[in-house]
């Protein structure tokens, strides 16, 4: 069954909760502590994978994305 949309299964990019879509550089986020940010890098695998995200008002945080519970916005 070509094109099926009900057999389209997105691969999970990390344990993190990301309804807009895959976590990637540049993306914006949402963290329940820190507000709004902006991806910087993305490293190592799930689950284990890394986050360096800037906030604005808390500066640049490296998050472990099992434990940040990002969302992204953008």
């Amino acid at each position: 069954m070509e094109g099926d949309p009900s057999h389209s299964v997105p691969a999970p990019v990390s344990e993190q909760s990301a309804a807009s879509g895959p976590l990637q550089e540049g993306a914006q986020v949402e963290h329940e502590r820190f507000g709004k940010g902006k991806v910087l890098r993305l490293e190592g695998d799930a689950p284990n994978q890394k986050a360096t995200v800037f906030f604005p008002s808390a500066g640049q945080k490296q998050l472990l994305l099992k434990f940040a519970k990002l969302q992204v916005i953008s």
